[in-house]
């Protein structure tokens, strides 16, 4: 404790321990560099043993308040020693702060430490969301009676220092102390504990070590094994223990597939590898390591090259795996260690590589074996791609190809191509605006993401233009000097850049193009349609005062780190893009697919498929696993991945990747609370994927994952043959739009002057059917069953869109909730701002029977999602 009894009133703070002890315990002045005199408060550290070896140090103070002299700067002060001069690895601060989320200096300090010191609450929730007031003279009586403002803040926090070699994972992090006490039975007057809520943290901190049992390698490919282990006597020992490979870090970090494993080395480690293009290796020759009786093939000097590259930038990142830096590295594949000198002299003579051979390095592995068992041989743990860009799906195994092929799976290499061709070109374009002539502060990256990015055939090519300030001992440039002085006002940087880059897509592309246009979405976007029909979504994304390279910024990227935690998490990326592809398919055919209908969009499919990869994959014994990938595995994910949505509770259960997540989850989250079904992103704030559904998407989604369900239960799947026509009978089956229980339709007709506006018009109207068909639900208690396509008149200038209600015409029509829903839902498409005379809607309410009458006389020319 730290009390000072000699004053009036004691005062300070207390660390009560229960069933353990500290290491050792101090009481420290709480240092704010004021003369020694007028130091008054003062700070409890106490140390507790994570291990024999590794400690961590809990450091509780009591910030200066505002009621005190000078008490930001003393808060500032105070706080910037602790984090220069505490002498330890890894310690957290604990207690009250005395300032909130809104009070700039001292946040703008956190914010200088950010990549070392860690707000625990922010890491949980979105403060937008849940802001975590233990501060809240709105709710708390005592806070209301202590306060001079009655302003809410979060005075009380978590702030963990990075750790060293150890890891954590949140399991618990909530308010308590909330309720309120009698204090006169009489009247029943309440008070509250206090005038701070507590927070209550249950942490799980685990060592994380460096072992010989792990090691991340590159492997060649299978069909090269039987010529390298023919090179062996017998077997070969090492070949038996471990397959052919080519040590990148060894020993490395042994990883638990924890959520730190993936955070701290998994995700760093794709990030890194997304930035280096995959490569070709060539190995030509034999040497041997003379000192330990070591055979082994070696690359040609372009491949030692590339590879000693890749170890360099591997080596940054986790310099801890290097147990001697000054050695140099010498890639290599070990053939044979002999016990002695003599044996491998006699060995050399046959050790001849008639031929070379070469292989591409699309992937890098983690290989791990059991910590107890030595004889137990290594297994692939993880598989990391290289590259911006997965490699297009492919399959080797030839029953799982065919498969694909005759179920149209593949995306032809026309569309492909033509794909690739358009990013290149356009990384071009914008390298003429922000290149390092033009700009010395700035820099910029132009990556994909999306069904692209993961290799799977997509629609869209979706991509993301990323601005960074970075450090530069270099002047202004004009570029530079303008984008500066309009930092402060984000609006107009955003449309400043946007206009630059609109204006070089148009000068590059001039005669290749059908429009290109700035569109109204959450994010800023530029829409390209190209005259071969590929289109292109341009997302923008600006990093200001991060005065960091391209490489060490921390700040995710829209639309990018949530994908690359995805194939951290699914293990196996081929395998992943395999299910994926498949429950796409299904989602499409049974008209569930497309987030802005309502139903789950493609992210919340992959989160999906991620899961069930992680969680129901058998483990990766060889790299055979992998490339011979068959028609019974994809099978039996397919079936753990219905069997187990079937069954999941949509209504109350939360699905994350993030283990311990729900358990810290406020259920009065807005997160939580937005969404039928909840389908959490695994980055941080963690936002709801699945917030666009509303409780009769949801339904139907529910209703469809059980039907399959029950069809693979009443059909033979013994055989691969079973199997085959299992997997091709669920995706021969369709929903059509409406399904049974509907009566009444409404039209909206869209129409324009050309197909290139209608286009706009109709995307326009989408962004503002999500609020309609919740208010229809929430507002009107009706069921609503939504088209996920637009039906294109043989005019190609009017667009139609259907939506189906489980009432009748008249019902539906006399419903004056219902009215007053439809007229806001009109209004809002009419309320665009780029809305052109041309651009005009309309409605009609029709019954179910008068509907499907006109649709079959009626030809529709093209439909589109």
């Amino acid at each position: 404790k730290a009390l000072d009894s000699e004053q009036t009133k004691s005062y300070g703070q207390l660390l009560l321990t229960k069933n353990f002890r500290p290491r050792s315990f101090s009481i420290c002045p709480l240092d704010t560099t004021e003369k020694a005199a007028d130091v008054t408060k003062q700070i409890i550290i106490a140390r507790f043993g994570l291990n024999p070896k590794i400690t961590i140090d809990l450091v509780n103070l009591h910030l200066n308040s505002n009621g005190s002299r000078n008490a930001e700067r003393k808060r500032c002060q105070t706080l910037e020693h602790l984090l220069q001069n505490l002498k330890t690895n890894n310690f957290m601060l604990i207690g009250d702060f005395n300032f909130g989320d809104f009070d700039l200096k001292e946040n703008d300090l956190l914010d200088k430490y950010q990549e070392e010191v860690h707000d625990l609450w922010k890491q949980i929730y979105n403060i937008d969301e849940n802001p975590g007031y233990t501060f809240d003279p709105s709710r708390n009586i005592c806070a209301q009676i202590m306060s001079d403002s009655q302003i809410n803040r979060r005075f009380d926090r978590y702030l963990l220092h990075k750790l060293n070699n150890v890891y954590y994972s949140i399991e618990h992090l909530q308010l308590v102390g909330t309720e309120t006490i009698p204090i006169d039975e009489s009247n029943e007057k309440q008070i509250n504990l206090s005038d701070h809520y507590a927070l209550q943290l249950i942490i799980d901190f685990q060592t994380r070590i460096i072992n010989h049992r792990s090691a991340l390698v590159i492997l060649p490919p299978t069909n090269h094994w039987p010529m390298i282990k023919s090179f062996c006597d017998g077997d070969g020992p090492s070949f038996v223990q471990w397959p052919p490979h080519f040590n990148l870090l060894w020993p490395f970090y042994y990883l638990n597939h924890s959520l730190d494993d993936q955070l701290d080395i998994l995700l760093p480690l794709r990030i890194l590898f997304s930035q280096i293009s995959s490569f070709q290796i060539q190995v030509d020759d034999f040497d041997t390591f003379m000192e330990n009786h070591v055979s082994f093939l070696k690359p040609n000097e372009k491949s030692t090259q590339l590879m000693k590259e890749l170890f360099e930038r591997t080596k940054r990142l986790l310099p801890a795996c290097v147990k001697n830096p000054q050695n140099e590295y010498n890639p290599h594949l070990t053939i044979e260690q002999y016990e002695n000198a003599e044996q491998l002299n006699q060995a050399r003579s046959s050790l001849v590589l008639h031929k070379p051979f070469d292989f591409p390095v699309e992937y890098v592995y983690i290989l791990q074996r059991c910590l107890k068992d030595d004889a137990q041989p290594f297994h692939i743990l993880y598989q990391i791609p290289l590259g911006p860009v997965l490699p297009k799906l492919n399959s080797i195994d030839l029953k799982l190809k065919e498969f694909f092929q005759t179920m149209n799976l593949y995306e032809s290499d026309e569309s492909y191509n033509q794909k690739q061709d358009k990013f290149t070109k356009l990384s071009s374009c914008f390298q003429q605006i922000f290149n390092e002539q033009n700009s010395h502060h700035f820099r910029h990256s132009f990556v994909p993401y999306g069904s692209f990015r993961i290799g799977i055939n997509g629609e869209d090519l979706d991509t993301v233009f990323v601005l960074n300030e970075v450090k530069s001992n270099e002047g202004e440039t004009e570029l530079d000097k303008t984008l500066i002085q309009m930092q402060h006002d984000k609006s107009s940087l955003n449309n400043h850049i946007l206009n630059l880059l609109e204006t070089q897509i148009k000068v590059n592309f001039e005669n290749e193009i059908v429009y290109c246009r700035k569109v109204q979405a959450l994010f800023s976007i530029i829409s390209i349609l190209f005259t071969d029909l590929t289109k292109v979504d341009v997302s923008l994304q600006i990093k200001l005062n991060e005065k960091q390279s391209l490489e060490s910024s921390k700040e995710p990227t829209l639309g990018v780190h949530e994908i690359e935690h995805l194939l951290i998490h699914a293990r196996s990326p081929p395998i992943f893009q395999h299910l994926l592809t498949f429950i796409r398919k299904w989602a499409q055919n049974f008209g569930i697919y497309g987030q802005v209908y309502g139903y789950l969009g493609g992210y919340s499919w992959a989160i999906l498929c991620a899961h069930i990869c992680h969680s129901f994959l058998t483990p990766i014994e060889s790299l055979y696993t992998i490339e011979q990938f068959s028609v019974d595995q994809l099978f039996s994910l397919v079936q753990s991945f219905f069997s187990t949505y079937s069954k999941f509770n949509w209504s109350t259960q939360t699905l994350t990747l993030v283990p311990r997540l729900s358990k810290s989850m406020n259920n009065s989250s807005t997160v939580l609370q937005r969404g039928s079904m909840r389908i959490l992103s695994p980055t941080p704030p963690h936002n709801n994927s699945a917030r666009a559904t509303i409780a009769s998407t949801r339904d139907l989604i529910v209703q469809y994952f059980q039907r399959i369900e029950n069809l693979l239960e009443t059909i033979n799947t013994i055989s691969s043959e079973d199997k085959f026509n299992a997997l091709k009978r669920i995706l021969e089956l369709k929903v059509n739009f409406p399904i049974e229980k509907i009566q009444t339709i409404i039209e909206c007709t869209l129409s324009t002057d050309n197909s290139n506006e209608l286009d706009e018009w109709i995307g326009w109207m989408k962004s503002r059917l999500a609020y309609f068909m919740n208010d229809c639900e929430t507002k009107c208690n009706l069921f609503v069953q939504t088209n996920n396509s637009i039906e294109y008149r043989s005019s190609k200038n009017e667009g139609v869109y259907s939506i189906g209600f489980e009432v009748d015409e008249e019902r539906l029509k006399t419903n004056r909730s219902f009215s007053h829903c439809l007229n806001r839902f009109l209004d809002q498409c009419n309320l665009y701002s780029n809305r052109r005379e041309s651009m005009k809607i309309s409605h009609k309410l029709i019954s179910i029977h008068d509907w499907k009458l006109e649709q079959m006389l009626r030809n529709p020319q093209r439909l589109k999602n």
